[in-house]
């Protein structure tokens, strides 16, 4: 039975009312439950007692492969393939069932509420970018502008760029758990609390792959495919199939670390397991008189300095990371190959070895003289765009008439502003363009994307 719609007030947290319901969308995706509206479940979510006793279904596990290129050399007179060496990287999923989704995300917001106001307390609320809901209307760009303006501002500067390792994959638990109950301000986790805790770090997950090898079986490669193109199967499997698939292909997460990437609370965890960290890296920063700031597992220091000898480089560098080093037993380790340190000087930009390079933040590029976006975003939306119009030449081949483009130019041209009411990637990268011409140095924004319409109609 439902229990009482009446707002929820749980630790001195923002009650459900301050809530935006209207972000919690029906999903179609298949899984163990079918999916759900919030209007449903909206009071469910809301009462501890029905949560403590709820049922998390385990999650669906996939793995995203990326191939991307790491330097391994700085020698720019070698040959880009023996400067540039391939990585695959993988990158674990782990989707909630529709219900449990909804309880993540709802729990995950209020965590975030909390969040925020703790932040803002204890001076690090400009520190953590990623996974705020208070910074509205903000995104990259402004983000990315922020840094780079700090640092045209200053005549001489180092800046230390780190990435963590496998960042989500080593969150400690006791530490987390700790962390939520001071950002909440309680002692002791309630029953709820507790519960949301205890699933977001002993998950239970089942492989897609099992799933597919079960559904191929059951309704075969041609029907399956029509059962999921028009959303008639709604559910994986009915309850007496799932207790015996759960029997053979169940997992859990028995170690005392690691969160999966991909639940609504997932995310706002990763800022929480960080409060103690980034304080203290800003308290390293201010004695300094440096910028600090954090996206994720990315995080990036601008430390002005008046003399940038090899003394000085290598006694701010080894200080940062004797400060992360500190928290290695918390699961926070650096990603060698990604860390970069690099040295602006009357408007250049140089590496260690003071050699002429640049700074690549959160897909922005600079040399100290111009700003542009990085390569790899274009390319990603030069492959997606030539992909769909690829297909539309497809089908006007078979069909000998005009294929299909209204997608195309509203998803990947200057046509499409206000796809499905927000802008896209070329309205992201004028908004930029207009963005960075503000810094005083040169933004080839504009230029980057200015021949995009003539690039797909050609592939057309």
């Amino acid at each position: 039975m439902e229990q009482s719609n009446r707002p929820r007030q749980l630790h001195n947290l923002p009650s459900s009312s301050k809530i935006d319901w209207s972000k919690y969308e029906t999903k179609y995706y298949l899984h163990f439950d079918k999916p759900v509206r919030i209007e449903h479940v909206k009071s469910n979510i809301q009462d501890p007692d029905w949560i403590a006793s709820h049922a998390f279904l385990p999650s669906i596990h996939f793995d995203i492969q990326f191939k991307k290129y790491i330097t391994i050399s700085k020698d720019k007179s070698l040959p880009v393939s023996e400067r540039k060496e391939k990585k695959k990287k993988v990158r674990e999923i782990f989707y909630a069932a529709h219900k449990d989704r909804f309880i993540y995300k709802y729990y995950g917001d209020l965590l975030n509420h909390a969040y925020n106001d703790y932040s803002e307390k204890n001076g690090i609320n400009d520190i953590a970018l990623a996974y705020r809901n208070n910074k509205r209307g903000k995104n990259n760009v402004d983000f990315a502008y922020e840094v780079f303006d700090f640092l045209f501002r200053q005549e001489e500067a180092i800046v230390i760029s780190l990435d963590f390792t496998k960042f989500f994959d080593h969150i400690d638990h006791l530490t987390l758990k700790q962390n939520i109950k001071t950002v909440l301000g309680v002692n002791k986790l309630t029953k709820d609390w507790y519960k949301l805790y205890k699933n977001l770090t002993q998950f239970t997950y089942v492989h897609k792959r099992d799933i597919d090898e079960v559904l191929k079986r059951k309704y075969g490669v041609k029907q399956l495919k029509d059962l999921m193109k028009d959303r008639s199967l709604k559910q994986i499997m009915t309850s007496a199939e799932y207790r015996e698939f759960k029997r053979l292909h169940l997992y859990k997460n028995k170690k005392p670390y690691g969160i999966p990437q991909g639940s609504g609370m997932s995310a706002v965890c990763s800022n929480v397991h960080l409060i103690h960290f980034d304080q203290e890296v800003k308290g390293w920063a201010e004695k300094h008189q440096a910028l600090y700031r954090r996206y994720c597992d990315d995080l990036i220091l601008v430390i002005p300095v008046t003399d940038v000898s090899t003394n000085t480089l290598e006694e701010l560098k080894e200080e940062v990371l004797q400060i992360i080093q500190g928290y290695n037993c918390l699961g926070i380790k650096i990603q060698e190959e990604k860390t970069e340190i690099r040295i602006y000087s009357n408007g250049s930009i140089v590496d260690e070895s003071k050699v002429s390079s640049s700074l690549d933040y959160l897909g922005f590029v600079t040399d100290g003289q111009s700003v542009r976006i990085r390569e790899k975003s274009l390319f990603k939306y030069y492959s997606r765009a030539y992909r769909k119009a690829d297909f539309s030449r497809r089908v006007s081949f078979v069909t000998d008439r005009k294929g299909p483009r209204l997608k195309l130019y509203k998803i990947y041209t200057h046509l499409g502003f206000k796809f499905k009411g927000r802008g896209n990637f070329i309205t992201y990268a004028y908004k930029a363009h207009k963005k960075m011409s503000e810094l005083g140095v040169k933004s080839l924004i504009r230029q980057q994307v200015k021949r995009h319409w003539g690039k797909i109609q050609r592939r057309l």
